[in-house]
């Protein structure tokens, strides 16, 4: 007996228009919720820095998807080419309102980065930085 199989289109945001991006998470730190823009650059060199030296070891940096619309953000591992998509495996990296993200970072000096900063827990009072990586440095402006 042949198994059954079926492909069902994934709707993250139902009846919306919702644009997506491929993109390299370089990785993520946790800071206070009271950190301000000038204290971003110094936590994504530090998310760089620690980026770097763990990929000495293995890649740290994994393709992500980035699924932007107006009532959400959501971040998920790419699953890759050959392999398809399980929910029962790929489990979201974060997902948000656009009301948690309270700042977003582009570095000049080299326009492939960014990062953004999402409030975490309220309650504790901390956030969480992800710092992204485009292959296309065109599409982070």
């Amino acid at each position: 007996m042949e198994p059954i199989t079926f492909t069902a289109k994934k709707l993250l945001f139902p009846n919306e228009v919702s644009v997506d991006f491929g993109l390299q998470l370089v990785g993520s730190l946790p800071v206070h919720s009271l950190t301000t823009m000038p204290m971003l650059p110094w936590v994504v060199a530090e998310v760089r820095r620690l980026s770097g030296q763990s990929s000495k070891k293995e890649p740290t940096t994994r393709q992500v998807r980035l699924w932007v619309s107006p009532s959400g953000l959501k971040c998920e591992p790419e699953p890759g080419k050959s392999q398809q998509w399980d929910p029962l495996i790929c489990s979201s990296i974060f997902e948000c309102k656009p009301q948690h993200v309270h700042k977003l970072i582009h570095n000049s000096h080299d326009p492939s980065y960014f990062a953004c900063l999402i409030k975490d827990d309220a309650a504790h009072r901390q956030s969480i930085c992800y710092v992204f990586k485009a292959d296309d440095q065109t599409k982070v402006s």
